[in-house]
């Protein structure tokens, strides 16, 4: 009792601050459905006023919607629970203060239990007292209500309020909610965001309990993937000022974010659209942005109203909340007229049809609602309907479990076991306790008739479940996915991507980022919020992204491939295709030096094996073995043994070849220099055996000295590679370049010294030309050595290129040195004979100048200097000689050289076989013939031996053909003319004889050549054919073949077009002379038609010029027949009196063409036409000269 007058005194003092006449007031009206037991329900029945506390029009969705669903709802409980379930429903005006007023008038009522129209004794109750209550829909009201309400603890459920404040039971324990928490939506707009992968975003909240902590909720869940750039809160009743400025400051950002979310109430949503527009108004050009909004707008057309343009592609964050249908057909039944519980329902009627039910009868302006007003027109239910309706069950059903457990008859030996005592007795003992009936409402479970499960977790939170809406501007909203939480805690999102708009109204996802992500091996380094520049790590860093550093990983480690751990890296070596095909060279070029070794000691007494020197081949062999076996220790794992034999065996093996080598050349050299010598004063030394084996060890033993001073001096060893550090341990040996390539320069020092001897021997007889193949070889290593230094110093793969190179070298000296040998030995042992490698015979052809040559009796003057041609045969009991010469002639008159002194010799000397050496004298004769031919086109006297023609014959007309080609190359002046007259007026022009025709002068030349040649009778020294006192050529063939072989049957134009090789093939088996003869055959042939092409490019170049002298020569003519008519003129007018010609009519020009005849014809010799001569003068500088005379005329 005392409790009771306490609490009414502190309402009374709460009642007197506020200062109110709640009872006066319209916005205190009451919608009151009596009961047994009444709850409370307070919605925003009138909108708040901007910018005041005042109530403005009726909200029908909000207000009148949700009155009529509470009262219905109300009805349809009544039908089945055992007790009258009451409400009163008060207006809220979507204001706290309001809020709190009609809080107040809830507790007074209900603790003063009289009516509020009078305050005798003795009045009757109006009202039970509230037992719970519904509502507020504003989360910032709902708390400043919850605070009043747990004084007196009265149970409150919210349909609305989402504000994660109300899940803290410590503050608001008797509050519940049938809405999920913002924590949920804040959750459920974060998964939007991944799941268009937006990461740079901004906020913007409204002022107040619900934005501010929905703002909080997204700031709680932001992590590396979504990042918040940019926030502003602004308030829901702000100027339009202050959301330009917000609009302002979002678009003006330095990295401008392109989805924007809204955490704010509907009204707070629709001032933001119209401020966008208002932005575009004044600049077409101002992009839009994507905006998310809160369950504040959920669909809402309100909020949208005359901005869907702006709206439109935006995304709202809806309660799940099903239509009710039923509530429909309710609805639209109602009229002032039979509805007389919603006392706000008649001025509701009249704002939404403009009318006035009742007006006075003077008044005739007012318009009069006639009654058949339908309130299906712009009809939209609200969406909160359902919640409204289950916070209502809620706290029915609450109330029947607690009915029953309270005003059941539990006593089996009591009268009325099992009924339920009378209700209103029973009610005043549940109005008593509101700490019990919170507890059986958060008990409370059900699904609902939209078959969604209703219950509730600790803190009064059921599940979470939201509807993603697209707005797509004129056509409303779309259902674009959900957000659904389940009993377990578990969440999901799922989305239809098909039939979405977005804000540019595409349905492409528009990017909202300010930096890209950074790649595998990148740390972010921030430039500003939610920006940065990604940093490539080093290769050999991973990637620490708690702190966003890069770290180094130790030696002997490596990163993984998502560059976050180390990972030891295992130890390698020299392996893989490259290697194979190393050691398969090697291996083969093993087999190769085994089998040549295997056939040299199965042939050591054959002539051709003892020519090398038996034992230096022999070393040179072992040498090439060991370059071949070096490359399994290169290419073998890295140990100290593998190691050392890399630093001993290669150096060495190539000093045993070289050394050889040089050993071998160094001979040949020493006997070529003493040959040369008249007379023999020494006996050369060292030129034994012995002699030469001991001094190739001898040069191997300085290599083996170097190699061990270098070995003393760093040992081998086996470390890894440092080209392949850190990403890999790649085992090699380990030694400075240095110390590995100083042996070699031993073996590039004996190879130098090859190179040059073998240069020096390079003229020896074909049989003992041992020295060409050494020099091919040394050539060849050179080149090899050169690239192997390059390479060895440039790249990080040395075994595998010291492998290729030392095999390389030796397959060069073992191809080159031995496979000839082989191949004689092999496929030609007829040619493995003594006959083949000893002769006392030289071979030289030597081409310069001559001083003087003395032959038997036949000796030309000192003083005078011959070119000469000698051709010797030597035998051991005769000597032929021919020599043609030509005297140089000297004119003393003259400033013109002579001929240019020319000699060519061709000295032979035999033992035996005298055909043998005449043809190998053709051959080299024809040799020197074809390259002269093929560098000079002068040469037309070439003629075609005949086929029956013997070899003495051929070889006279070989010399006289080589002697014409040899004075047609030389390139002779023409004699030149006295000095007195040193210009040809053949054809009474004056011309330079340098300036000569190339027609003029070829006659002259050729004429010259022809004196110089001798005839074939000249030849003294070879006898003819015919004579028998002198053995010639062609008797010394016949002793031997009597008969020779007529020539094969091959026509010329074959011949011609034949090339070597298939000559050669179609001679096969034929005799030596037949084989020279066509082979002659073919050189003249194929000279000949050079030689005529030559001659026809030559008279067409002579033609063409002449041409042109014959067009100038006629000019020449025309002009001097006018200066004729010229002459003529001036002598008629001196006969008409004029008297003798004074000085302007005397020109010398004149006179000089006056004594001009006309030019004559000559006839080139080798054109049957007629054809003027060259010798003209240009009529320009005629015209030149006349010019002056004729103007004088004038």
């Amino acid at each position: 009792m005392l409790y009771s007058h306490l609490t009414l005194l502190m309402v009374n003092i709460i009642e007197t601050v506020a200062k109110t006449t709640v009872q006066q007031s319209a916005r205190m009206l009451v919608a009151d459905l009596p009961g047994d037991v009444q709850i409370g329900a307070l919605f925003p029945v009138h909108r708040q006023i901007a910018g005041t506390e005042g109530c403005g029009p009726i909200w029908e969705q909000y207000g009148i919607q949700r009155a009529e669903i509470a009262l219905s709802t109300i009805e349809e409980l009544n039908r089945e629970l055992p007790f009258r379930l009451g409400i009163s429903i008060r207006d809220s005006c979507w204001n706290e203060r309001i809020a709190m007023e009609q809080t107040i008038a809830f507790l007074r009522d209900g603790v003063g239990g009289q009516c509020s129209c009078c305050q005798r004794a003795g009045c009757e109750k109006k009202a039970a007292p509230v037992v719970a209550l519904v509502g507020p829909a504003k989360s910032s009201t709902t708390i400043a209500v919850q605070n009043l309400l747990q004084v007196f603890r009265i149970p409150q459920i919210g349909y609305s309020a989402t504000t994660t404040d109300l899940s803290d039971k410590e503050q608001f324990g008797y509050y519940l909610r049938v809405v999920p928490s913002d924590v949920w939506q804040a959750r459920a707009i974060w998964n939007l965001l991944k799941h268009f992968r937006w990461d740079y975003i901004a906020v913007v909240y409204s002022a107040g309990n619900y934005g501010e902590k929905g703002f909080e909720e997204l700031e709680r869940l932001s992590d590396d993937e979504v990042c918040i750039a940019y926030s502003e809160k602004i308030k829901s009743l702000a100027d339009p000022e202050d959301f330009d400025k917000v609009l302002t400051s979002l678009t003006s950002q330095k990295s401008r974010p392109q989805v924007v979310v809204c955490f704010c109430e509907g009204q707070t949503m629709h001032q933001i659209f119209k401020a966008q527009k208002r932005m575009k108004e004044r600049n077409s050009t101002t992009k839009g942005f994507q905006w998310i909004g809160s369950d504040g707008w959920a669909d809402r057309l309100d909020v949208v109203d005359d901005v869907e343009e702006e709206a439109a592609g935006s995304f709202s964050i809806r309660i799940h909340s099903p239509k009710v249908d039923s509530f429909d057909s309710y609805y639209f039944r109602l009229h002032p007229d039979n509805h007389s519980v919603n006392p706000w329902f008649r001025d509701f009627w009249q704002q939404k049809f403009k009318c006035q039910l009742t007006v006075p009868k003077d008044d005739l302006e007012t318009h009069v609602c006639s009654g058949k007003e339908n309130l299906t027109m712009n009809y939209e239910q609200d969406p909160k309907l359902s919640q409204v309706i289950n916070s209502i069950r809620v706290v029915a059903l609450a109330l029947k479990a607690l009915y029953n457990d309270r005003c059941r008859e539990n006593d089996p030996s009591g009268p009325g076991y099992g009924t339920y005592r009378n209700a209103s007795s029973c009610a005043d003992l549940m109005a008593i306790n509101g700490t019990l009936l919170y507890k059986y409402m958060i008990n409370v479970t059900f699904v609902d008739q939209f078959q969604q499960e209703i219950f509730f977790d600790a803190n009064g939170d059921p599940p979470a479940w939201y509807d993603i809406l697209n707005y797509v501007g004129r056509e409303g909203f779309r259902m674009a996915g959900y957000f659904r939480q389940f009993r377990s805690g578990a969440y999901h999102l799922n989305m239809s991507d098909d039939t979405l708009m977005f804000y540019d109204k595409s349905n492409v996802v528009p990017e909202s980022v300010c930096s890209q992500a950074c790649q595998v091996g990148q740390r972010q380094r921030e430039t500003v919020a939610c920006c940065w520049i990604c940093e490539s790590c080093a290769e050999q860093q991973i990637v620490n992204y708690t702190t966003n550093q890069c770290q180094n990983c130790s030696l002997g480690s490596w990163p993984d491939a998502n560059r976050t751990h180390c990972l030891p890296l295992p130890e390698e070596h020299l392996s893989g295709v490259g290697a194979l095909v190393a050691l398969g060279f090697a291996s083969a070029g093993l087999l190769a030096t085994g089998l040549t070794l295997v056939v040299f000691l199965h042939h050591n007494q054959t002539p051709v094996v003892k020519s090398t020197t038996r034992e230096l081949s022999y070393i040179i062999l072992s040498g090439v073995g060991a370059c071949y076996a070096g490359s399994f220790a290169i290419l073998a794992r890295p140990s100290f043994a593998s190691c050392f034999i890399t630093r001993v065996l290669p150096p060495v093996a190539f000093s045993i070849i070289y050394a050889a080598l040089l050993t071998k050349t160094n001979r040949i050299a020493r006997i070529l220099a003493g040959s040369k010598k008249r007379i023999l004063t020494k006996k050369p030394r060292f030129l034994s055996t012995f002699s030469q084996v001991v001094i190739t060890w001898l040069l191997v033993g300085i290599e083996c000295s170097i190699v061990a001073v270098g070995l003393l001096s760093e040992m081998p060893r086996a470390g890894f590679d440092p080209h392949y550090l850190p990403s890999r341990l790649v085992l090699e040996c380990s030694s400075t370049p240095t110390a590995f390539l100083t042996p070699f320069l031993w073996d590039l020092f004996l190879i130098s010294l090859c190179t040059l001897y073998a240069v020096k021997t390079r003229n020896l007889p074909e049989n003992f030309n041992e020295a060409k193949f050494i020099g091919f070889t040394m050539y060849c290593t050179l080149v090899v050595w050169s690239a192997f230094i390059v390479l060895h110093l440039g790249t990080s793969n040395k075994a595998l290129t010291m492998s290729f190179s030392f095999s390389l070298s030796a397959s060069i000296a073992l191809v080159l040195l031995f496979f000839p040998k082989l191949y004689i030995i092999l496929l030609h042992p007829e040619k493995n004979v003594r006959a083949s490698y000893t002769t006392t015979k030289l071979i030289r052809c030597h081409f310069g100048n001559s001083q003087g040559l003395g032959d038997s009796g036949k000796h030309l003057s000192s003083k005078t200097r011959t070119s000469t041609q000698s051709l010797s045969f030597s035998t051991a009991t005769r000597t032929a000689s021919v020599h043609i010469g030509t005297p140089r002639r000297h004119d003393a008159g003259t400033q013109t050289d002579g001929v240019g002194r020319f000699s060519r010799t061709f000295s032979l000397v035999g033992k035996k076989a005298v055909d043998e050496d005449v043809l190998r004298l053709i051959e080299s004769c024809r040799k020197y013939q074809d390259e002269k031919l093929h560098s000079s086109v002068s040469n037309l006297l070439l003629e075609e031996p005949r086929e029956d023609e013997e070899i003495g014959t051929l070889l006279a007309d070989s010399i006289d053909t080589s002697m014409r080609t040899l004075l047609s190359t030389v390139a002779r002046p023409p004699p030149a003319r006295p000095a007195t007259n040193s210009y040809s007026t053949e054809d009474g022009f004056e011309q330079p004889w340098s300036q000569a025709s190339p027609a003029q002068f070829s006659h002259t030349t050729l004429a010259m050549e022809a004196s110089f040649l001798p005839s074939a009778a000249g030849l003294v020294p070879l006898p003819s054919p015919s004579t028998s006192s002198s053995p010639s050529a062609s008797s010394i063939l016949s002793d031997r073949n009597p008969s020779p072989p007529p020539f094969p049957h091959v026509s010329d134009e074959e011949l011609t077009n034949l090339s070597v090789r298939q000559l050669n093939q179609r001679l096969q088996g034929q005799k030596r002379e037949v084989v020279l003869q066509l082979k002659q055959k073919r050189r003249t042939l194929k000279n000949r038609g050079y030689a005529y092409n030559c001659r026809v490019r030559r008279l067409q170049t002579q033609s063409q010029l002449e041409h042109e002298n014959a067009r100038l020569v006629e000019q020449v003519r025309n002009l001097t027949d006018a200066v004729y008519g010229l002459q003529a003129k001036l002598q008629y007018y001196e006969s008409l009196g004029c008297g003798a010609p004074g000085p302007a009519f005397y020109h010398p020009a004149i006179q000089h063409v006056a004594s001009v005849a006309p030019p004559p014809h000559t006839t080139h010799p080798s054109l049957s036409q007629p054809q003027p001569s060259v010798g003209v003068v240009q009529p320009t500088a005629l015209a030149s000269q006349l010019y002056p005379t004729f103007t004088s005329v004038a």
